[in-house]
């Protein structure tokens, strides 16, 4: 849905189109009409096209390898970050595992506490029921 301001638009457009007029045909002296003589094309020089093609083909391949040269640098820093990246997470991966391994021992050894913390009540109540056997 056009707008107010789409339709000033398209209007102006219809005012340029209006006044554009296709030009006459030239007219020769009797009134008579004549085509526009064609232009004539002077023979293209394909070998100065394939030399400046060449010429673009080698300056491209000097960008390239000026940007593969500079890559190639950049690459000894990436390197070096990526490595000490590594080299803290695996760090970090140990201390997390030492940790894991802190807490599944602690773990274990409230259940043993626990075990023998039962083992000992239930050996309370065995005691207690024999004494009210023995009575």
């Amino acid at each position: 849905m056009a707008g107010k301001d789409d339709t000033a638009v398209l209007d102006v457009d219809r005012s340029r189109q209006a006044s554009v007029k296709t030009p006459e045909p030239a007219e020769q002296r009797n009134g008579s009409v004549t085509p526009n003589p064609l232009p004539v094309l002077e023979p293209f020089d394909w070998d100065d096209f394939e030399n400046r093609y060449k010429k673009a083909l080698k300056e491209a391949d000097g960008q390239e390898e000026e940007i593969l040269r500079e890559a190639q640098n950049l690459f000894k820093y990436f390197e070096a970050w990526a490595e000490a990246a590594a080299i803290h997470d695996d760090k970090r991966a140990v201390k997390r595992l030492q940790t894991r391994q802190r807490y599944i021992n602690i773990s274990e050894q409230r259940v043993a506490q626990k075990q023998q913390h039962y083992n000992e009540v239930v050996r309370a109540f065995e005691n207690a029921l024999a004494l009210l056997r023995s009575t």
